[in-house]
C-alpha cells in the first residue's frame, strides 16, 4: 500500500489528467482542437496560480480562507483608482493592499496565536464588508477598454496571456520552494513547528511572509479577471476558495503540512478545469459541477489520510519508506 501511496502521490495527478483526456477527446471532437485545450488550461490558471500560493501555506501548516474576498478587493482598488491613476498605479496599489491584507493575516496567526481556520474566514467577512462599502454595494465599470490587454489578450496571437502568468509565477514559485533556504524553512516550519524553532528557524516571520504570498497569489488572478470584464467586482469569484484548495491537496501538498507539490498543483489546476469542461459539454448544472469538486475534495483528503495513516504505521514497524 505504501508503494502505491508513493506512486500516486507522483504520477496520481498525470493519471486522472490523461483518463479524463481520453474521455473528454471521446466525448467532444472538439476537445482535439487546440483553442478548446488552451481555453481549459487558461481556465485551470486562474485556481491553479492562487494554489501556488496556497500550497505554501498549507506546507507551513496553515491555510488560507480568504482568497476570493482578496480577489474582489483588488479588483474594487483597480476599479476605483484606475481613472485617477492609470493602469500601473492601480495595479500596484491594489497588489501591496493585497499583499498587507496578507501580513496582518499572518500576524494575527502567529503573533496573536488565532488559528487560521478562524483569521483567515473573519478576514473573508471582513473584505467582502470593506469592498461593498467602498463601492456602495456595486459594481464598478473601468471605462478604459485598453486595460482588458492584460488579462484578455494572447501572445503570438495563440496562447492566452492568464497561461504565461501561471507559467512564469509557477517558476517562481517552484524555485522559492524547491531551491531556496526559505522554501526548505517554510516546509521545516510545517512538518514540526517546535522544532523547527528549537533549531533557531524564526518561524513567525516564515509563515507572515507565507500568507503575504497567498495573498500576492490571490490579488494576481484578481487583476487579471478584472482586466477581463472590465468591472470591479467586490463579490468575486464566491465559493473559489473550495476550487483552490481541492488544487493544492489534489496536486499531492499533505495537509498535515511539511511538504508541498508545486507540479501537482500545476497540473490539478488543469484537471479541476477539465471537470468544468466536461461536466459543461454534458449540460449539468453549475450546482451540481460545484458538488463534483467537493467530492474530488474528499477523494483528495482521503489519499491524503491514507498516505499518512500508512506512513505512520511504517514508522511504528521501523520500516523505511
Amino acid at each position: 500500500m505504501i508503494k502505491f501511496l508513493k506512486l500516486y502521490e507522483k504520477i496520481g495527478i498525470f493519471i486522472l489528467i490523461v483518463a479524463a483526456s481520453v474521455f473528454l477527446a471521446i466525448v467532444s471532437p472538439n476537445f482535439r482542437n487546440l483553442n478548446t485545450i488552451l481555453s481549459i488550461i487558461m481556465q485551470g490558471s486562474y485556481g491553479a496560480i492562487i494554489a501556488f500560493g496556497m500550497t505554501f501555506a498549507i506546507t507551513s501548516g496553515g491555510f488560507d480562507l480568504s482568497v476570493e474576498a482578496i480577489m474582489g478587493f483588488t479588483s474594487v482598488i483597480i476599479a476605483m483608482l484606475i481613472p485617477s491613476l492609470g493602469f500601473a498605479g492601480s495595479i500596484i496599489i491594489a497588489i501591496l493592499a493585497s499583499c498587507f491584507v496578507g501580513f496582518l493575516n499572518g500576524v494575527l496567526i502567529t503573533k496573536v496565536g488565532i488559528s487560521p481556520l478562524i483569521t483567515t474566514l473573519s478576514m473573508q467577512v471582513i473584505l467582502r464588508g470593506a469592498s461593498l462599502i467602498i463601492t456602495n454595494g456595486r459594481q464598478v465599470v473601468i471605462s478604459q477598454k485598453s486595460f482588458m490587454s492584460i488579462g484578455a489578450s494572447k501572445v503570438f496571437n495563440l496562447i492566452p496571456t492568464p497561461i504565461i502568468y501561471m507559467v512564469v509565477l509557477f517558476a517562481i514559485f517552484y524555485l522559492i520552494l524547491n531551491q531556496t533556504s526559505f522554501g526548505r524553512h517554510v516546509a521545516a516550519s510545517g512538518s514540526n513547528e517546535q522544532a523547527a524553532k528549537m533549531s533557531g528557524l524564526n518561524v513567525n516571520l516564515i509563515k507572515t511572509v507565507v500568507y503575504i504570498l497567498v495573498a500576492f497569489s490571490a490579488s494576481i488572478v484578481g487583476v487579471i479577471r478584472t482586466s477581463q470584464t472590465l468591472i470591479g467586482i467586490p463579490t468575486m469569484a464566491p465559493g473559489f476558495t473550495l476550487n483552490v484548495l481541492t488544487i493544492a491537496i489534489l496536486g499531492g501538498t499533505s495537509l498535515a503540512g511539511g511538504k508541498g507539490n508545486l507540479t501537482g498543483t500545476l497540473f490539478a489546476g488543469i484537471f479541476i478545469s477539465m471537470i468544468y469542461y466536461g461536466l459543461n459539454l454534458l449540460n449539468v448544472q453549475i450546482f451540481y459541477q460545484m458538488l463534483a469538486v467537493g467530492i474530488t475534495l474528499l477523494f483528495a483528503l482521503f489519499i491524503d489520510g491514507l498516505r499518512m495513516k500508512y506512513l505512520e504505521t511504517a514508522k511504528v514497524k521501523g520500516i523505511r519508506v
